[in-house]
């Protein structure tokens, strides 16, 4: 196909991942396609492909950018903020709440991505390593606020837990994601290494 050169000026490799996670959330990952999206831009494959090798390295890249945005990016503001280590926790489980922005797909795109990954085994293999990345973000910070050992992890691992599930409820209501994670944490923080262990 001809390339045409107003899209190529026109759209970056971010408006088409930006589409791509709104075209995940709407129809799932066999939306992924370069002609769906193209007709939903108003553009040709060319312009896709000027862009990306192919439709395996375009869901590369989608994957790349939501790791960073939903995980690098939020770890690297705890982690710089002038907090004491509880603090830190707290702002954690606000960062981690925040609803993504419609052009993502809203609340949607993190559930999307883990049905994504049922479907496709090397997508669930970023997902696995995202999700140990996470938990282990996760517990350092518990540790720095005074959890050791177990008691650090197993504080990750409920928190976390709580937090794929709170992105499937807001999906069907109002939720204070939140405020229910902070309440948690602060529980969490305040129980002896021996009572989170348990």
């Amino acid at each position: 196909m001809t390339e045409n050169p107003t899209a190529k000026q026109r759209l970056g490799p971010q408006d088409w991942i930006l589409a791509g996670f709104r075209a995940l959330v709407a129809g799932g990952h066999s939306a992924l396609r370069a002609e769906a999206l193209a007709r939903d831009l108003g553009a040709t494959k060319g312009s896709f492909y000027w862009h990306f090798k192919d439709l395996r390295d375009f869901h590369e890249k989608m994957l790349e950018v939501w790791e960073d945005l939903a995980t690098t990016r939020i770890t690297e503001a705890v982690q710089r903020a002038p907090l004491p280590a509880r603090d830190q926790v707290l702002l954690l489980m606000e960062m981690v709440s925040v609803l993504p922005p419609d052009q993502v797909g809203g609340a949607a795109v993190e559930p999307a991505i883990r049905a994504w990954a049922l479907a496709e085994p090397w997508v669930q293999r970023v997902q696995v390593r995202v999700d140990a990345r996470r938990l282990s973000d996760a517990e350092a910070l518990l540790a720095a606020a005074g959890l050791t050992g177990t008691a650090a992890r197993r504080a990750a691992e409920a928190l976390y837990a709580m937090v794929i599930g709170f992105e499937n409820l807001r999906l069907t209501g109002e939720i204070a994601m939140a405020d229910h994670l902070r309440g948690q944490a602060i529980l969490l923080m305040d129980q002896t290494d021996e009572s989170v262990s348990r």
